[in-house]
């Protein structure tokens, strides 16, 4: 056997050796990254293309006719169904038409090789015929002179024709999927993954049409670099653009959330793809997709890595002359085997809470602020009486002097509930955990409840998650409550409802009760009780419990009252979480927003 270099084995090594490279990259993306199907097609036709070149290879470098007519026989029924089939293969299965992917359509392709090689087998000359040996040369191309070299004179035989007839027919079929496809998603892929893709199926078409036609004359014979072409083009299309890889598991989560602007980078942080909100936000060109993140969101002030850094937080965009206020999440897209292959980034716009939130501060800085100079323009000439009233009753005893002091004391009674009431409207920025059982004893020794007894049966680990002054102030009303509307001495409880876990679950109510053992409130009076200026003792401003009342609801809590089992009154405080699930709520909340 002879070996002798021909001009075509310098681009069979080099095919050869793009495909090899590629089949190994291709094949570790393929455990690293995802078994995705058109992977899988993809390294099937790569395979094919190296075992094709090894062939061409071989055929051009022996001498011996039986081998080379060997070679090209198994070249003719192997590896062009083969090839054919593989590219069928990857146009189904990068359109997502993998049902025409099953054991009955890869039984007909195994089936059409059979058969040919069968044919083969028996009848070597079916496909092709040989009339010997003929030698062509010498030639020289790009400075190197090939001596004469032998190949085998071969005539193509009707069987060969239609063969390659049923390959066109694949190749067309491949390309009108792919076309319509590409067609169809226009808008939601890259411009140059298609191109790739069209380029990649086109070339060995177009190739073997013009020869097919007679247009390109046998010694010009391009089939082999159209594979190569094919292959670097497919190539492109998958690692170069990514869309295969990142668009089916972030285009599931985009569909989920397009109520917010929401952005899909791949690994290299560019735009994959984005919601008709987020063009809108950033003013997003014709030519979005593909294009850099920094660029994308160049309208921000914000390091474009803030974006791309899975978290969240909060931006401000300033846009014609508004500013907006945003929260921004973050997360990674991870395909099949936990790789990241991209960032999913949602924006939710919470312009309108910021500026309620700003308005409520606002409202209680004016409140707090005309609360304070109210307070003290009215104690200031409220101070001055007492004292003269006081002069006065050293020099007289009567009645109408004590009646004065009484009522100027009632006044400072009032000017102190409306100060609180002032403030407790104010909404509550924070809370933290509270001793619930240490918060009922030490309102108690706020209280003037003299000759009342406290009984609290509140277990001392519990804390709920409250503003800690604040409840102490609705345990001291609660207790002044029921020493001024009862005849002392009463006993005042305070215990837990439920089974004493502060849980929420299961129906049962969260919170705690505040009962004593006096008289009662009429039941026509519930709801009553809790409005300012209502009051059923003499000498009440009718504060109290609108206090108590106005500091449950900024907790977001509830409060009711009903007939305590000692026949007394009842306040059962309900909506509160312990300390525990507070703390675990915010944290699924930030983790949402």
């Amino acid at each position: 056997m002879t070996f002798q270099l021909q001009p075509e084995v310098p681009v069979f090594v080099g095919i050869l050796l793009v495909a090899a490279s590629l089949l190994v990259y291709s094949l570790r993306q393929y455990h690293r990254r995802g078994r995705t199907p058109e992977l899988r097609a993809f390294i099937v036709l790569l395979f094919v293309i190296c075992v094709w070149q090894l062939t061409a290879i071989f055929i051009n470098v022996v001498t011996v006719p039986a081998l080379i007519f060997a070679g090209n026989n198994f070249g003719n029924v192997v590896l062009v169904p083969g090839l054919f089939y593989s590219v069928a293969w990857f146009a189904l299965a990068y359109t997502e038409n993998t049902r025409w992917v099953n054991r009955k359509t890869a039984g007909v392709a195994v089936a059409t090789i059979g058969v040919l090689a069968t044919a083969v087998l028996f009848n070597p000359t079916v496909m092709i015929a040989h009339d010997g040996l003929t030698t062509q040369g010498p030639m020289t191309i790009a400075g190197v002179t090939f001596s004469e070299w032998v190949v085998l004179d071969l005539t193509l035989k009707p069987a060969f024709r239609g063969l390659q007839l049923y390959g066109y027919v694949l190749m067309i079929g491949s390309g009108g999927v792919v076309v319509r496809y590409l067609l169809a998603n226009r808008g939601d892929i890259y411009r140059g993954q298609a191109v790739a893709l069209a380029v990649g199926i086109g070339a060995i078409l177009g190739v073997n049409s013009l020869l097919f036609a007679g247009l390109l004359p046998p010694e010009w014979n391009l089939t082999h670099v159209s594979f190569g072409v094919t292959a670097v083009a497919f190539a492109v299309a998958i690692f170069r653009y990514r869309l295969l890889a990142v668009a089916p598991i972030g285009r599931k989560q985009l569909v989920e959330q397009l109520a917010d602007p929401v952005v899909m980078l791949d690994d290299h942080q560019r735009v994959v793809d984005c919601n008709p909100a987020a063009r809108e936000l950033v003013d997003a060109p014709a030519g979005w997709r593909g294009m850099a993140a920094a660029r994308f969101f160049a309208p921000f002030p914000e390091p474009v890595d803030w974006f791309t850094t899975a978290g969240s937080g909060e931006t401000t965009l300033s846009k014609a002359g508004t500013e907006r206020t945003f929260t921004v999440d973050s997360m990674p897209i991870e395909d099949g085997t936990n790789t990241e292959t991209g960032q999913l980034i949602r924006l939710h716009e919470i312009t309108e809470r910021k500026a309620r939130e700003q308005q409520l501060r606002e409202q209680n800085e004016h409140l707090d602020e005309f609360a304070s100079i109210v307070s003290h323009d009215l104690r200031s000439p409220l101070n001055v009486a007492k004292g003269r009233l006081k002069i006065a009753g050293w020099a007289s005893d009567s009645e109408e002097i004590e009646d004065a002091q009484a009522a100027l004391t009632r006044m400072e009674s009032m000017i102190d509930d409306l100060l609180t009431m002032a403030r407790t409207n104010q909404t509550i920025d924070a809370t933290g955990p509270v001793g619930l059982a240490a918060a009922a004893r030490t309102a108690w020794t706020y209280s003037d409840v003299d000759e009342c007894t406290l009984r609290v049966s509140v277990p001392a680990d519990i804390e709920i998650a409250a503003d800690r002054d604040r409840l102490v102030q609705v345990f001291e009303n609660l207790y002044v409550n029921a020493a001024e509307h009862n005849e002392t001495p009463v006993t005042v409880r305070v215990g837990v409802l439920g089974d004493g876990e502060l849980a929420s679950d299961a129906g049962q109510r969260s919170g705690f009760y505040v009962a004593d053992d006096g008289t009662g409130i009429d039941a026509t009076n519930h709801d009553d009780v809790f409005e300012s200026g209502y009051t059923a003792a003499s000498g009440g401003t009718g504060f109290g419990l609108a206090i108590v009342q106005d500091i449950v609801t900024a907790h977001n809590w509830e409060i009711t009252v009903t007939d305590s089992n000692d026949g007394g009154a009842r306040f059962e405080i309900t909506g509160v979480r312990s300390a525990v699930d507070d703390k675990a709520q915010s944290e699924r909340e930030v983790s949402q927003e």
